[in-house]
Formats: structure tokens, sequence, C-alpha cells
């Protein structure tokens, strides 16, 4: 899967100096359409109903290829004892990177942010939990359509205009990362929902690839 970033506070620059962003490029780049197809397809031999977009299994191919290089799933920001605040997690960490993949309502955006700001800012997060750079992966418009996710569902395009809007509350660095579909086929192998948008057309302007 290709991608393209949009540089925030010089996150790009911080992560090129770890290792552990070459294991976030390798996991992203290797996650094909096959891939998506087969995991959504394997929820109905589970027992389970398969899913009506194919975010969720693009979240568990994020799982299965972050866990063997030991990427911490769902850290706790805060302790167990702030039994208010027990359910605010971030999706990876490892190596003080945060690391978000979000496929939700465009009104959790800012919130996706939040949590990475908070996870970098906060004395009162989990020290183990602390980071110093995050990084944010959304869906651009030709995967939202692809996968026939929800119209409601966050993209790229909107995160990267969230995030210059709270600049001024946002010290953390963060690397948003939009994943594309760009030259995949269409499916029918996903049944959306009432508000399901048709598929994009592949963006005019080429994407910015990773080295």
């Amino acid at each position: 899967m290709e991608f393209s970033t949009h540089d925030f506070r010089h996150a790009r620059e911080i992560l090129e100096n770890r290792d552990s962003w070459g294991e976030l490029v390798m996991a992203a780049r290797s996650i094909t359409r096959e891939d998506v197809l087969r995991v959504h397809g394997a929820f109905e031999a589970e027992g389970k109903r398969s899913p009506a977009g194919g975010q969720t299994s693009i979240n568990r191919l994020f799982r299965e290829r972050l866990a063997p290089s030991g990427w911490i799933e769902e850290p706790r920001l805060f302790p167990a004892n702030q039994k208010a605040l027990r359910k605010w997690k971030m999706d990876f960490i490892k190596a003080r990177i945060g690391v978000e993949v979000s496929f939700n309502h465009a009104e959790a955006v800012p919130w996706t942010f939040t949590r990475l700001n908070i996870a970098g800012e906060s004395d009162k997060v989990i020290p183990e939990h602390r980071i110093d750079v995050g990084v944010a992966f959304f869906a651009t418009e030709t995967l939202k359509g692809w996968a026939r996710m929800d119209s409601a569902v966050g993209t790229f395009e909107l995160a990267n205009a969230w995030l210059e809007m709270m600049r001024p509350i946002m010290p953390i660095p963060i690397l948003v990362v939009g994943l594309s579909a760009d030259g995949w086929p269409n499916t029918d192998a996903f049944r959306g929902t009432k508000s399901f948008r048709k598929p994009a057309e592949p963006a005019s302007v080429p994407l910015s690839p990773i080295d």
C-alpha cells in the first residue's frame, strides 16, 4: 500500500533517526489489496459477520505486522486508578513513538491528535507510555472509496486541515500518513453502508513516497 505524508513540527526528521520508523513503513507498504480481501473474507470462516467496510481488516493487518516487532498494542495513557480516564489509549507504542490508525468518524479526528499530544506533554501519563513523536494513519479519499467506508469517516485530507488549525495547542511533532488505494481495481467484497461513498477517482497529483 502506498502512502503520502504531512509533516508537522519536523516529525519526519525525528522519525528518520529511529529504526522503529522503518518498521512502520514496512508494515504499511506490505499491505496489499489481496491481503485486505483475504482478511476480510476470513471473518465468515471464523463464524463472524464480515464488517461493512475494509477498515477492520486493515487494522488487523497492522496488528499482525507490528506485534512481532515488539510494538505494544493499545497502551493506556493513565494509571488504572484513574477510572474516569481508563479508556484513553493509543493504538501502538514503541521507542517513544506513538501510533494511531484512525478510520473513525470525522468528528473524532481532533481527538486522535489530542491523545498523541497528551501522551507527549502530560506528566500524568504512565512514564513508559510517554512519547516524543506521533504517527497518525488515515485513509485517503481513494482508500475510503475502495474499502466502502462510511461517508462520515475522517480522511487524510481532513486530518491535515484539522492539525494545522490545532497548531497553537499542539506542541508534539506528528507525521500524518495517508494510506492510498490508487491503482487498486474496485471490488464488491464490501457491502458498505447506507452512507457509503462511491470510490473516488485516482488522485491527479502523485503521492510522495517514503524512501
